[in-house]
């Protein structure tokens, strides 16, 4: 028996087992200048609030490039392939950042990380969500050595984010496992490493 779906995240709001309208939360940049910076001791006594001055230098970070594996290796040095599930040895994590959804795939070994890197593209997601899950917006890709990731950015997503969507993946967890459980050819040799 079916007792849950694995990583389904629906809405926030249980009264949505009927449709009812929901609200569209909207964020903004202001100047730090405006805001009253202030801390409230409330386990003072007397309770006690401190007021702190806005930082004094602050900068705008651009956005982090996207980019495809630079010198990809062949995957055909991997040899036999054999239809399996991504995640047979992808491991994912995923979630939201309002109405973006990150996803991050990663692995154990180096010959899997270099695999994971020809292999996983931008397109190859795009291809993976396939047409309906895939909304036309724009994916970043960006990779992470250190712990053999593959991480992908995709923009819009998520609807208009957790509190204002009428998507089943508000926190975009579920994205990850679907797209782990896509049937791909994988080196027959990473699968006998499970």
């Amino acid at each position: 028996m079916l007792c849950g779906t694995n990583a389904l995240t629906p809405s926030n709001d249980p009264r949505q087992v009927h449709a009812k309208p929901y609200y569209n939360y909207n964020t903004g940049l202001i100047p730090q200048a405006v805001l009253k910076h202030r801390v409230h001791l409330l386990a003072a006594n007397p309770k006690k609030v401190i007021t702190i001055d806005p930082p004094s230098v602050t900068q705008t970070y651009g956005t982090q490039p996207s980019h495809e594996t630079e010198n990809p290796v062949d995957i055909a040095i991997f040899g036999e392939t054999v239809k399996a599930p991504l995640g047979s040895f992808v491991y994912g994590r995923a979630g939201d950042k309002g109405a973006n959804c990150n996803v991050g795939f990663y692995v154990k070994h180096q010959d899997e990380w270099d695999w994971l890197r020809a292999f996983l593209t931008t397109d190859k997601v795009k291809e993976l969500l396939g047409p309906i899950e895939y909304s036309g917006n724009p994916i970043d890709r960006f990779e992470i050595p250190g712990v053999r990731v593959v991480h992908f950015l995709l923009h819009d997503h998520l609807d208009r984010g957790y509190n204002s969507s009428s998507s089943c993946d508000v926190l975009g967890k579920n994205t990850c496992e679907f797209l782990r459980s896509n049937t791909v050819d994988v080196p027959k040799v990473f699968l006998q490493r499970c």
